[in-house]
């Protein structure tokens, strides 16, 4: 009944992926783990999906930098990915119970116990883990095999969510392109993994990609950009532009940037930040950038206001856009109760002002 129960749980979450860390903890629960939750592989940028209470505790496992002498750490990454991993059948009895990493931290926060198995999203690989504490026993027997149960549907709720992240920013960035907006989508690890064409063509040689990240000759720009990457890492929320000078321009680019916003889990690989690029000097670039700084539009809604102001119609711009018209009239909303205004003259007159 527990089991079924657990299971309930998790499958719920195909509908709602961002409920992920609290299911995974009442399931937890229900299956006697004190922890149960989904960890990153990857020691550059230490991320895990689980609820509040858990992050703690996992956090202070990174932070004290447990993992350089952690015998969990250097016996999972040899099984198969797929495959369960029982740290009590992977690691000598003596060396695991002796270890500083088991008496000073895991049996302290009732991580004790282990069992964990690995798997790949999105191009990373990440675990799924339980663990609990050491008057509850090991992982073993049937409660190996509900661990295989459950962790199994964790893992398809957060590949589903991925995907449904990367399609969201797929289709965004189509419709930035095919409206000749330039538009630069930044992933979870700072790189730049998609550019449109317009975007392309501000670049030059002292503004651009290179090795994967935005970057300018200019060093007040370069950290600026540096700076976008860091969030996109951290995680945190985002809505602020930077001036990128260069050093033969003319005229300056602004960088807009905005959180991707999706119904994925923030911790996964995946977009995070998009850029729109407003080269100054071309005036149909400067007024959306202008109505983001005056007005505390987002991206999106600068464009939409745009479209609006030059006369057409909520099912126009949707088609432009790619989005639902539903979307649009949302946004129109936004728009106006932001600017203050009632009518589309209003942003018209507004948009005229600008321009002059």
């Amino acid at each position: 009944m527990r089991l079924a129960a657990a299971e309930a749980l998790l499958e719920e979450c195909h509908y709602q992926p961002e409920r992920l860390p609290e299911a995974m903890e009442e399931a937890g629960r229900l299956l006697n783990y004190d922890f149960f939750c989904l960890v990153s592989a990857d020691l550059a940028r230490p991320a895990f999906i689980a609820s509040d209470e858990q992050k703690a505790g996992i956090a202070r496992y990174f932070d004290g930098g447990w993992r350089e002498i952690d015998y969990r750490a250097r016996t999972e990454p040899q099984q198969p990915l797929g495959r369960l991993y029982l740290d009590h059948r992977a690691v000598d009895a003596e060396e695991r119970l002796n270890s500083a990493v088991y008496n000073e931290l895991y049996r302290p926060l009732n991580m004790a116990n282990y069992a964990g198995i690995r798997f790949n999203v999105g191009g990373e690989e990440w675990f799924c883990s339980a663990s609990r504490g050491e008057d509850k026993g090991v992982i073993d027997g049937f409660d190996a095999s509900a661990f295989k149960q459950v962790a199994r549907t964790a893992i398809r709720v957060a590949s589903l969510s991925a995907r449904l992240q990367q399609s969201r920013a797929s289709g965004m960035l189509e419709g930035l392109a095919s409206s000749g907006t330039p538009a630069v989508i930044i992933n979870h690890a700072g790189h730049v993994s998609s550019v449109t064409p317009a975007a392309e063509r501000i670049f030059g040689r002292d503004f651009g990609v290179k090795d994967g990240v935005l970057w300018s000759a200019n060093a007040a720009d370069a950290a600026g950009l540096a700076g976008l990457a860091l969030s996109a890492r951290s995680g945190g929320p985002v809505s602020r532009s930077i001036l990128v000078r260069g050093q033969d321009r003319r005229h300056p680019v602004m960088v807009t940037a905005s959180q991707v916003v999706g119904a994925g889990l923030d911790a996964l690989p995946g977009a995070r930040l998009l850029l729109v690029l407003s080269d100054l000097g071309k005036q149909d670039s400067a007024i959306p950038a202008a109505l983001c700084s005056l007005f505390d539009l987002t991206i999106s809604e600068a464009d939409v206001a745009t479209m609006i102001a030059d006369g057409l119609e909520v099912t126009e711009i949707a088609v432009r856009r790619n989005v639902a018209a539903s979307t649009v009239r949302a946004q129109v909303k936004s728009i106006f109760r932001k600017m203050d205004i009632n009518r589309q003259v209003e942003l018209a007159r507004i948009l005229a002002r600008l321009k002059v």
